[in-house]
């Protein structure tokens, strides 16, 4: 698609009430509707990448009695990520507080959902996975970025 083919239907987009614009630097960007503080167009800048919507999506999973706590080294096994790859996103998840660590009885870092975010995230990554955003970004394609 062409620069302005993909400027022309964003334009469409923003018009209609389906995406939220912002003049950032020298990009226009668009965000989805739910992304109008910083702090959300922060998530969703991160859950364009696809090791990080895994990792929260095997975070989110329904807690089973067979299954080990969430520490760096299961998450790396369940997410066939290196342990140093899922730090480093768990640390970027912490920054945005959508992540907390706590210490069990072991001494072992355990990471968990915040609550007040687990439905929020469990709602973006339900309408993120299989649409036209997420194949694009897993592509390298920034088309919101204009």
């Amino acid at each position: 698609m062409s620069l302005s083919t993909a400027r022309y239907h964003l334009a469409g987009l923003q018009r209609d009430g389906e995406v939220y614009c912002r003049k950032e630097g020298g990009h226009l960007r668009a965000y989805p509707l739910w992304a109008t503080d910083e702090r959300s167009r922060r998530i969703y800048a991160v859950l364009q990448q696809e090791a990080v919507r895994n990792i929260l999506r095997i975070m989110l999973r329904g807690e089973h009695k067979e299954e080990p706590p969430k520490t760096n080294s299961w998450i790396s096994s369940e997410s066939r990520l290196s342990q140093s790859t899922v730090s480093e996103y768990l640390g970027v998840l912490q920054d945005l507080q959508v992540v907390r660590r706590r210490t069990n009885k072991e001494g072992r870092a355990i990471f968990e959902i915040v609550d007040e975010d687990e439905s929020l995230l469990s709602t973006i990554l339900a309408t993120y996975d299989g649409s036209f955003a997420s194949r694009a970004t897993d592509n390298y394609v920034s088309l919101w970025e204009f």
